[in-house]
């Protein structure tokens, strides 16, 4: 036979073949839609109720595990159960990741529910689907005759308010907290499994003929679907992985099996790295010890047949992250068990509790800071609960109590105290626990001390009041110097009254002897000064020289003896003169009087230099003659200056303003700039400069009235600067 022949031969047995196959798929093809279908939607649904139940007992297992650390005393039972709520609603699984567990109680009220939080802590006995069946008296009713079933009602389809499908839900009693917890999956998703299978299968028939190798492998790919979803999901796995919390497996020799991703998160490493590492390679060698120590008491009690396998064991230690800080780990270690109940495994569930066991030792560093203080306090503090216990009693309590801690924990204070059977007349322990608010008042005892007693009430995160916080002080020397101090007042009262009285006098006195200076002591000098005018006019030809000049002596000396009265009487006025206070212009004031000067002597060559609007507040009439005696000085002691320069402004210092005079004159040596202005005080002859030396005592008069300052710079030969202040006020 010939190659041809035999290429013919196999071609026609490949059709006949191809044939074969694509008239079985066919047939297969329809027995598959009107035959195998249905069934396998029984098979489905049958499924879906086996998984419902099967991931209800892995909630249980959660809730059991931790009912575990409630009767261990590791947690109390509402930590346990904030513990068990938190992870059951952190729970999503399913192929989107939406299916959810609840719970509620027997109540009902909901404990947990991830897509409705606004019904938690709510009673839904009475909530209907739009049926109008009442759901949650089923769940009570299944979970109450049979402990556990299936449910089927309409609920919220997931996180969509508005739309409601029929839901298919296993629940099942938790007895020790009497719980319900349930879990469900939502018919339209089962329905839209089935619709997907028959559209694939009528697509498969429409499509194979041209596309076999396609149809095979779609069919493939939808057996595989099919497969997994008629296969239970790994128990435990579906929980670890998506939980927040680290879940692994360790074999018996403390080889890891499995480990969640949720440790990348908290240690660093992917799962694989960390199945890779031993326990001495990321805990502290303090937690390695410590943890061995355990493992090997609890391997003596495997061997020995007496290990508890429902035991559940509390760990919190020190563990290294990949990156080498160092975090603290909350694990919980409790035994796997085959479905012989032989123990194969350690299941541990780690909880990075860093910030937790930060945040404590914080607070146990305030609390050992806090105890500190009160113990040290020389007050005596004592807590009482609102039956007027002592509970808690500080070192300076004690000692004022005279008893050991033993002798007063739980005795009524009043009893310990003050031996009395009832509350010590207006306590304030009582009035701040009847009212609510602090109460402080200062209580004198018989033997003469004296209290300062406060009482401020202690409310709990409700608002309940609890107890109060007592203080007492002894403040009887206080209270001593206190009276000491009103006595001591009274007695300054006095003084200044009797001090204001002699001032008063005393003014009263100035008063006169100004009068008897004004007008008693200038008739004597017009008398002296008329006659020597008079005498040297009429018999000034029968005089010589010398007797002219004594004449002239005689009269200067009068005129000087009336600058100075004039002078006085000013100094005098300035001090007792009231204070009418305004807003004065200080560069006017002074450009006037400068203006005057070059009238007066208009030979002078002066250049006055005036900032302009410089002002302050003061007696406008008093601060006029403060500046006119210093512009009198500066035009004085300038006249052998050419030419002679005065210059008025301010400076800012502090915020401050600074007002100065200045001068190019002759000056004056810098170690008398503080006698200056003592009055009388010349440091110059009166020959070559005339005054009585008043001005400028006048000029600090004024200032220090108006509550400022004033002081001098000088240098001989170089000039000098006066510079004064105003307050505001």
């Amino acid at each position: 036979m010939t190659l041809t022949g035999q290429a013919g031969k196999k071609a026609n047995r490949l059709i006949r073949l191809l044939l074969v196959f694509f008239a079985s798929m066919l047939l297969l093809t329809l027995f598959y839609i009107f035959v195998l279908l249905p069934s396998v939607r029984d098979a489905i649904y049958r499924e879906k109720e086996l998984q419902t139940a099967e991931m209800v007992e892995i909630g249980l297992s959660i809730l059991q595990h931790y009912h575990g650390l409630e009767l261990e005393g590791a947690l109390s039972r509402p930590e346990a159960q904030q513990h068990a709520a938190r992870i059951i609603r952190a729970i999503h699984y399913g192929e989107r990741g939406l299916d959810y567990f609840w719970i509620n109680d027997f109540e009902p009220i909901v404990i947990a529910h991830p897509f409705r939080p606004d019904l938690e802590g709510s009673n839904v006995l009475y909530t209907q689907d739009p049926q109008g069946h009442y759901l949650f008296q089923d769940f009570i009713r299944v979970a109450g005759e049979q402990g556990s079933g299936h449910v089927t009602y309409h609920w919220q389809y997931y996180h969509e308010e508005d739309r409601f499908e029929e839901k298919l839900s296993f629940i099942s009693a938790f007895e020790p907290w009497d719980w319900i917890i349930g879990t469900g999956i939502y018919l339209v998703d089962l329905e839209g499994i089935i619709a997907f299978r028959r559209n694939w299968a009528l697509a498969f028939m429409g499509f194979f003929l041209i596309a076999s190798s396609a149809l095979y492998v779609n069919y493939s790919k939808s057996k595989a679907i099919e497969k997994k979803l008629l296969e239970s999901e790994e128990k435990y796995r579906l929980i670890a992985e998506n939980t927040a919390d680290t879940i692994s497996v360790l074999s018996l020799d403390l080889k890891y099996m499995y480990v969640s991703p949720a440790v990348e998160k908290t240690h660093g490493y992917t799962p694989e790295e960390m199945m890779d590492l031993s326990l001495s390679d990321y805990l502290t060698p303090e937690s390695f010890d410590r943890a061995m120590n355990i493992f090997e008491q609890e391997t003596e009690l495997l061997a020995r047949g007496e290990a508890d396998p429902e035991k559940t064991l509390q760990l919190t230690l020190e563990e290294h992250r990949k990156d080498g800080n160092i975090i603290w780990v909350e694990n919980s270690l409790s035994y796997l068990r085959s479905s012989e109940g032989e123990i194969i495994g350690i299941l541990v569930v780690a909880k990075d509790v860093s910030e937790r066991i930060k945040q404590e030792q914080i607070l146990k560093k305030e609390q050992q800071e806090k105890t500190l203080i009160l113990e040290n306090l020389s007050e005596s503090v004592t807590y009482l609960d609102d039956q007027l216990r002592i509970v808690w009693a500080n070192r300076a309590a004690l000692i004022v109590i005279e008893k050991g801690t033993e002798c007063y924990k739980g005795q009524k204070c009043h009893r310990v105290w003050n031996d009395l059977s009832k509350p010590c007349p207006g306590c304030p322990a009582v009035e701040a626990l009847q009212h609510g608010e602090p109460v402080s008042r200062t209580v004198s005892n018989p033997d003469g001390s004296s209290w300062r007693i406060s009482a401020v009430p202690v409310r709990d995160e409700k608002g309940k009041i609890i107890g109060v916080l007592d203080t007492s002080l002894d403040v009887s020397d206080l209270v001593k110097a206190e009276r000491d101090l009103r006595q001591l007042n009274e007695e300054l009262e006095r003084r200044v009254e009797d001090r204001t009285a002699e001032l008063m006098r005393m003014n009263r006195e100035l008063t006169a002897f100004t009068y008897s200076v004004s007008h008693d002591l200038r008739a004597p000098l017009r008398s002296i000064e008329g006659f020597s005018s008079a005498l040297l006019e009429e018999q000034g030809e029968r005089l010589d020289r010398e007797g002219r000049g004594y004449l002239q002596r005689v009269r200067t000396a009068s005129l000087r003896m009336s600058e100075l009265i004039d002078d006085l009487l000013k100094l005098s006025r300035v001090t007792r003169q009231e204070l009418n206070l305004d807003r004065i212009n200080l560069s006017a004031i002074v450009e006037a009087h400068a203006f005057s000067l070059k009238e007066k002597e208009p030979q002078r060559e002066v250049e006055f230099e005036i900032e302009p609007n410089l002002k302050a507040c003061g007696d406008t009439a008093l601060i006029r003659i403060a500046l006119e005696n210093l512009l009198d000085n500066a035009f004085k002691f300038t006249a052998a200056s050419r030419p002679a320069r005065i210059h008025f402004g301010s400076d800012d210092r502090n915020g401050q303003a600074v007002f100065y005079l200045r001068d190019n004159g002759i000056g004056f040596d810098a170690a008398y700039a503080g006698k200056i202005f003592n009055a009388f005080q010349r440091l110059h002859s009166s020959e070559d400069y005339p005054g009585t030396g008043i001005g400028l005592s006048i000029v600090q008069r004024i200032i220090e009235r108006h509550g400022g300052a004033v002081w001098a710079e000088a240098e001989t030969g170089r000039g000098a600067t006066f510079y004064f202040t105003l307050t505001e006020n």
